[in-house]
């Protein structure tokens, strides 16, 4: 059976390393100069750009992926069809399918899989003959960020007139003139659809404003992307999807109707500890400690989020150097140093935030979560006050202990009262008899929860 050139572009493999290529595995870095805030800008640099294709990230590209094929098998079923629509007033069609959001926690690395995307598709680049056409390039996708602008013609310009892209002199004289947008939007079907483009990302969506209009200004600028004819997908954080809830019923179900989310790594996955072993190998000299009696205690100062875990690390570094010199190790301590340190503080406040949540702590931003999960029915147990208290006491110790001298520690340790002689008084709530259902031991389990 003779293969589609253009479903083929979106086509890959089952193999557990199928995005093997995509990754940006660390680079050993001697890391020199005389500065230790200069080396750890350099040190940053490099711990950013790592790039793995975990599970969770593998299982998204999939899916977008998955996205791209279906509409290309239904747009680019033969030959035929792509001719007829060459020359069609609507090359699209009239259905036009809504946009799918990929969402998350700031730092996650949405940005980071979109750049992998593109480095897929950019070994995808192909042809096709067409009868008394000759050859069409075949360009999979679309890559726009709301970074370079917030227009259409600053978006889509360069994807239509690509040599617009490479104008270094942007003066009055040599810049041409903007299209009208209604010009704009129908070259951009026109060309979209002769040169196969099946999906097109949005990267950096929170930056189209930060006014109060920024919803209504995103709902148009999504909806005109919408209507060129490709698949859409756009970056945004919580912040902007929770503004776009509160728009009409149809431009939700436009923009809102299939979102998918990045989330930081689990204590417990391979992604998580992965990560964290690679971002080592950038200084191994400077990392000795071991990866799995650290990955608690880092898991647990950044819940997983990566550029979080980045800033720890560099922060733990930094430590580490200002107070022990250019051939002291990054230890334990450093770590707990950089967490309390006022230049962590940004994300030691959400990564806390996040982990009282996690133990029943309503009280939070709401942009810290995502407005389209769904309330698991776990929600209804009851969360013992004991366990928050003595999560929050935790916390607050550690951050007292890591920056104590050896003395201090000793005397502290003194002080502190013997394990278990604090009792946590409480009401003891009888169950009737007979409360056997659901609705009557929730009802009995709250309150119990409001005694607490």
């Amino acid at each position: 059976m003779k293969s589609n050139p253009w479903v083929a572009s979106y086509l890959v493999s089952n193999a557990p390393d199928r995005y093997s290529q995509l990754e940006r595995r660390a680079v050993v870095l001697r890391i020199k100069g005389d500065s230790v805030i200069a080396r750890s800008e350099v040190l940053r640099d490099a711990m950013s750009d790592i790039f793995l294709c975990g599970e969770q990230i593998s299982l998204l590209l999939d899916k977008l992926l998955a996205i791209a094929e279906g509409h290309a098998l239904n747009h680019y079923d033969s030959s035929k069809q792509v001719l007829e629509s060459l020359y069609s007033l609507r090359p699209w069609g009239e259905t036009r399918q809504p946009a799918i959001m990929l969402t998350g926690l700031a730092g996650t690395g949405k940005t980071q899989l979109l750049l992998a995307m593109k480095r897929f598709f950019c070994d995808r680049v192909g042809s096709v003959e067409l009868p008394r056409h000759g050859n069409l390039e075949i360009l999979p996708a679309w890559f726009m960020s709301l970074k370079d602008g917030n227009t259409l013609n600053a978006l889509i310009g360069p994807c239509v007139d690509p040599e617009s892209a490479d104008k270094l002199d942007e003066t009055e004289n040599s810049r041409k003139k903007d299209l009208k947008q209604s010009q704009l939007l129908k070259l951009a079907s026109r060309v979209s659809r002769r040169d196969g483009v099946c999906i097109i990302f949005l990267d950096e969506f929170q930056f189209i404003s930060r006014s109060l209009h920024a919803n209504a200004l995103a709902i148009s600028l999504l909806l005109q992307m919408i209507s060129i004819g490709p698949r859409v997908v756009y970056v945004a954080n919580f912040s902007l999807a929770r503004r776009l809830m509160n728009r009409r019923q149809e431009d939700r179900q436009r923009v809102l109707g299939n979102p998918l989310e990045l989330r930081p790594d689990d204590l417990h996955s391979s992604d998580f500890r992965n990560y964290f072993s690679e971002l080592i190998k950038v200084s191994p000299e400077d990392f000795k400690f071991d990866v799995a009696a650290m990955a608690e205690l880092i898991h647990r100062y950044t819940y997983g989020i990566k550029r979080a875990l980045v800033e720890l690390i560099v922060g733990a570094w930094v430590h580490a150097k200002s107070r022990r010199g250019d051939k002291a190790d990054v230890t334990e301590s450093d770590v707990r140093a950089a967490y309390a340190s006022s230049g962590y503080l940004t994300y030691r406040t959400d990564v806390e935030a996040l982990w009282r949540y996690s133990v029943g702590d309503k009280n939070i931003d709401q942009d810290l979560l995502n407005p389209f999960s769904v309330e698991s029915a776990t929600s209804n147990i009851v969360i013992v006050e004991k366990a928050i208290n003595s999560f929050n006491q935790r916390i607050n110790e550690r951050h007292v202990e890591s920056m104590l001298t050896p003395f201090e520690r000793d005397a502290f340790s003194k002080l502190a009262p013997p394990a278990g002689s604090a009792t946590l008084g409480g009401t003891v709530r009888p169950l009737r008899k007979g409360a056997g259902s659901k609705e009557a031991l929730l009802s009995a389990f709250e309150r119990v929860a409001k005694d607490l």
